[in-house]
């Protein structure tokens, strides 16, 4: 066990995952048994559940078979689904890509939407830049699992599809008037047309040594011909004015095996299955796609009730969907929520440090790798929220129980994402949050990332390697040249990407007034009297208890897994909202700074979970991976 308080503690080392367990506790096997609410339609009933048990198994389920679904799998699924001839042919056309998948329960449900041309009319002195997606189209497809054969295809009609990309503000007009005065930027767009992507960036990003806040990175994408790129530009903003432009690099892909490029490099089958089959049905379709370029959503009841528990939600503000729930008529949570997932780039190796300590060594909102965005999860910032309850029925190797899934496309301007949708994505951070709730008092947060933010890489290139993926395609970032690794350059960082989920939850288990809290872990158990941040190690374990009954929230903590327990203090992010008061958001970095010598004991406190993803340490080098983090939350005495 490793605690840490204000002192700056002793660093001692953690052992490290070799191997991301990608999917697990509902995520993977029982999300492929899950149905939507669409699915299940209006008259169904629950199946007959287990009896509840105090530890459930459903948190150990799944792990090496649902990593390959949503490693192997996705980029199979999608190979077949490129390899129909009518499929391939549309796919090769594009210019810009994207794809969505799902693991269902034989099939994988697999789509690749995209656009062979792009209209971009407005300018910096309009004030405005209106982009056009031409001649869009999405393909949707069932694979099946065992034969590898397409049983269902559907292709939508060419449509347009718009959205305002731009519209001026005094301040963002500065900075890309800025932009445009530099010359390597001007080398960059030049003779090409191309359109500004001003995200929520500026006021959650810390990047090339300048602090939270102080730096916004610009990016403009370029149609250019038959490709598009992106040109990012870091605009120094501290104390509020425009500076200099600090860095500029050119991006040629925004994943690292784009959907149309991976067709190009696939030989169609001789004959389309697109009239031999059905068609896929919208409620079979994967969640993050629709014939527009938007979400398929189904909304959830604002208050129900469902294998014992009772859930309550409010819309997003910055920190998700935030719940309350309770659990056979009695309060587990006041507030379950997440103000905040760490999409970290270009980072310095680890060498046993916390989080805290390899993120931010000084103790300050600097980041001490080469970019950091603090993302929020919000309407207002991406959206689309929350996109509806995956239903799972009993069986042999778990309870039943319910998913509750969102989606934030932090950075997207169009509505519900339908500029991330058409392939440009980059600059932007895809964020899936779902919580599992199961019959058994066993809650699982499940975090999910799609990629590919700031980065296309998963791995810094070792030296000679560029050329050598299984497709020989190089996976470029923002910041190195694929082509100078393999001239034997050595990229500055050690790793190109890491994620931490943040999960905070306001416990209250079976009361309102107070909480006792107790670690156990192999020294025995204890009841520390302050506030505190440990980093967890195999068998610790952190309980939250009803000191006036049998209540108790137990959190098992992985080797890695941090927790921070810290008194509720307004002033303090989760109580002040993200982006609310400038002050506050400038000066948020962890929330281990939020520690100090407040007791705990008694009082209503704020529990941090922060469960990494290391995306080096994916099974498959696929491009199209989606990087899983999870945890377990158990329940007894009630």
């Amino acid at each position: 066990m490793v605690a840490h308080d204000n002192e700056r503690p002793s660093t001692r080392a953690i052992r490290r995952r070799r191997f991301v367990r990608t999917v697990a506790a509902g995520a993977g096997l029982g999300a492929i048994g899950g149905r939507s609410a669409a699915q299940r339609g209006a008259g169904g009933s629950d199946a007959t559940r287990s009896p509840p048990a105090a530890q459930s198994e459903a948190a150990q389920r799944a792990d090496d078979e649902t990593a390959v679904l949503y490693t192997y799998r996705k980029r199979r699924a999608l190979e077949v689904l490129l390899s129909d001839p009518e499929v391939h042919a549309a796919a090769a056309d594009m210019i810009s890509s994207y794809e969505a998948y799902e693991p269902l329960a034989n099939r994988d449900t697999v789509s690749v939407q995209g656009c062979p041309d792009v209209e971009i009319e407005g300018g910096l002195e309009e004030g405005r830049f209106d982009v056009t997606a031409l001649e869009r189209q999405v393909a949707y497809g069932h694979v099946d699992r065992g034969t590898d054969d397409l049983v269902a295809l559907t292709i939508t009609e060419p449509q347009d599809v718009a959205w305002r990309a731009w519209e001026a503000t005094d301040f963002e007009s500065e900075q890309l008037a800025r932009v445009l005065e530099d010359s390597r930027v001007q080398a960059a767009v030049d003779g090409a047309d191309w359109f500004p992507l001003f995200t929520v960036s500026e006021a959650i990003t810390s990047a090339r040594g300048i602090e939270h806040g102080g730096v916004n990175p610009v990016v403009l994408f370029v149609a250019d011909g038959d490709a598009t790129r992106a040109v990012v530009a870091y605009v120094d903003i501290r104390d509020g004015k425009v500076g200099d432009v600090v860095d500029v690099s050119t991006v040629e892909r925004f994943a690292e095996y784009p959907p149309h490029e991976l067709a190009a490099s696939l030989e169609p089958a001789e004959e389309t299955v697109l009239d031999a089959v059905s068609g896929v049905p919208f409620e079979r379709r994967p969640w993050y796609t629709a014939d527009d370029g938007s979400h398929r959503t189904e909304d959830p009841p604002q208050s129900f009730d469902r294998d014992d528990w009772t859930i309550d939600w409010e819309p997003p503000g910055t920190h998700g969907a935030e719940i309350t729930a309770s659990y056979r008529g009695t309060p587990v949570f006041e507030r379950l929520e997440s103000p905040v997932t760490f999409t970290g780039y270009g980072l310095p190796e680890r060498d046993g440090e916390s989080t805290l300590e390899w993120f931010f060594p000084d103790d300050e909102p600097v980041f001490s790798g080469e970019l950091l965005r603090w993302d929020v999860h919000s309407l207002e910032f991406g959206g689309p929220g929350p996109l509806g309850i995956v239903e799972y029925d009993d069986a042999d190797d778990r309870p039943s129980g319910f998913r509750f899934r969102s989606h934030y496309e932090t950075g997207a301007q169009a509505p519900d994402g339908q500029d991330h949708h058409s392939g440009y994505r980059f600059g932007q951070s895809s964020h899936e949050l779902a919580y599992d709730f199961w019959a058994d008092g066993v809650v699982t947060p499940v975090w999910k990332r799609q990629g590919p933010g700031f980065s296309t890489e998963y791995a810094a290139p070792a030296v000679g390697d560029a050329d050598d993926d299984e497709d020989g395609a190089t996976a470029d970032t923002d910041d190195t040249d694929a082509a100078d690794v393999a001239d034997g350059e050595e990229p500055e960082y050690a790793v190109a990407h890491h994620s931490i989920s943040a999960i905070a939850m306001d416990p209250v288990p079976g009361t309102t007034d107070s909480v006792a809290v107790e670690v156990v872990d192999e020294t025995g158990r204890s009841a520390p009297e302050t506030e505190f941040y440990l980093v967890g190690t195999p068998d610790t374990v952190v309980r939250l208890r009803n000191p006036e009954g049998s209540e108790t929230i137990e959190l098992p903590l992985e080797d890695g897994t941090e927790v921070v327990v810290a008194r509720r203090a307004a002033g303090e992010i989760p109580q002040q909202q993200r982006l609310e008061e400038p002050s506050v958001e400038s000066a948020f970095y962890h929330p281990a700074q939020y520690i100090g010598d407040e007791p705990i004991q008694g009082e209503r406190v704020i529990v941090w979970l922060l469960r990494e993803a290391p995306t080096a340490a994916l099974p498959h080098s696929t491009g199209t991976t989606s990087f899983v983090a999870q945890s377990a939350i158990t329940l007894s005495g009630y």
